[in-house]
């Protein structure tokens, strides 16, 4: 039986498939009645992932939300994380700009919480060693990473490899049944339940330590898709097969001393269904309240002992929680080998300009927007594209009226 287990909360202003205009319905459904229920739980340390640009909206929309968090942070109930400032998939970006959305954020969280980041998010959980050491060079003592991720990290499995095979993923598992259609949608379904079940018995290591060049690691906290799907299924109350009881039982049971419980985006909670009706997020905190009073307590990885952690360091390449666990969701389609080409071109141009202050300012508010992964992967919204190329527009603009050398 775990010891402890942790709740990671991933809040993002610039969700791919959330209308603007339904930002309102957003944080009335989810954001404010999450902060109410963890004000009501008030049990151990749950931590918050809030984006530069969530902050930014709700400071601007609701600073009341804002101030509630501060009061929690103060009283050691939450936790911030630091991770890209505007959410970009940081491994894609040139090392400079890795640094400058990283660096960002971890100042933005002191300056508006009054809290170093102890812990990290990346965006999309994507990662390389570099990605790594940059966190660490702020601050960051443990970083959340993908636990199928990690594991095959640790293989020869290649994709490009004909030779060479690995089984789905729970994530490719679960599209397959959300697409299925039929009978054979109650198969797939039924397929994709005792998948979960078998990867969450088969989730154990859950505390790693990570290199990140010659004997040189970093803590990390390996997070489980099917354990987050699972607890989404058990407190929707929208699944027969799958019980808040079974689910206590299955938490009961797992043989990790430390079990990252339910590590995603807020927003499954109380505003965004995906196949089942979404879990209220006062659900979340009554199931933890349930595992207390068996005896496990709620914490933050950064309370852990060292000892808590695997001793040996492994190996992590490069990689993120997609489906087949690359980048290749956020580079290969037609808008973003274009947006991704215009933007190595603009990072060149910048390089021949001299700006002042003010202007510095305008070309990082700009080159956020259009680094943000949001415009790109999974099943970005046509308003979020818009969003990004309007801003390399606009820079490309500004940056030839400075007379910047054209590409």
């Amino acid at each position: 039986m775990p010891q402890s287990v942790s709740v990671i909360l991933h809040f993002n202003i610039d969700y791919a498939e959330i209308p603007r205009n339904e930002l309102p319905n957003v944080v009335r459904t989810s954001y404010e009645p999450m902060i109410k229920a963890i004000e009501e739980w008030s049990g151990g340390t749950a931590c918050l992932n809030l984006t530069g640009h969530t902050i930014e909206f709700l400071q601007s929309r609701y600073p009341e939300l804002i101030t509630k968090i501060k009061s929690l942070v103060d009283d050691g109930v939450i936790e911030l994380l630091a991770t890209g400032y505007s959410h970009p998939i940081l491994p894609l970006l040139p090392p400079k700009r890795i640094k400058r959305q990283i660096q960002d954020h971890v100042q933005l969280v002191k300056d508006v919480f009054n809290q170093p980041p102890k812990g990290a998010w990346p965006p999309e959980l994507a990662v390389n060693p570099f990605v790594l050491k940059v966190f660490q060079d702020n601050g960051i003592d443990w970083i959340g990473i993908d636990h199928e991720h990690y594991m095959l990290a640790q293989t020869l499995g290649n994709d490009f490899n004909p030779f060479e095979r690995r089984e789905p993923t729970s994530t490719e598992v679960l599209a397959a049944a959300y697409w299925s259609r039929g009978l054979g949608k109650l198969r797939a379904y039924w397929k994709a339940y005792q998948f979960l079940m078998r990867k969450n018995k088969e989730f154990k290591i859950t505390l790693a330590r990570v290199l990140i060049r010659n004997d040189h690691a970093m803590k990390a906290v390996l997070m489980s898709a099917s354990m987050w799907n699972s607890t989404q299924l058990a407190l929707s109350g929208a699944v027969p097969i799958y019980s808040k009881k079974k689910h206590i039982k299955l938490v009961l049971k797992h043989p990790a001393t430390h079990l990252p419980l339910y590590t995603s985006d807020v927003e499954f909670f109380g505003y965004r269904e995906l196949g089942i009706p979404p879990p209220k997020p006062r659900a979340l905190f009554e199931f933890l309240k349930d595992l207390q009073r068996e005896g496990i307590e709620v914490k933050s990885p950064s309370h852990l002992e060292e000892n808590a952690w695997n001793e040996t360091a492994a190996f992590l390449g490069s990689g993120s929680w997609a489906p087949d666990k690359s980048f290749r969701i956020w580079t290969e389609s037609e808008d973003n080998r274009t947006m991704n080409a215009f933007l190595s071109e603009l990072y060149a141009m910048i390089e021949t300009v001299d700006l002042e202050l003010s202007e510095l300012e305008q070309v990082e508010r700009w080159l956020r927007i259009a680094e943000n992964s949001d415009a790109r992967g999974w099943a970005p919204l046509p308003e979020r594209k818009h969003e990004a190329y309007s801003a390399m527009m606009s820079l490309y603009q500004f940056l030839e009226a400075k007379g910047g050398v054209k590409i």
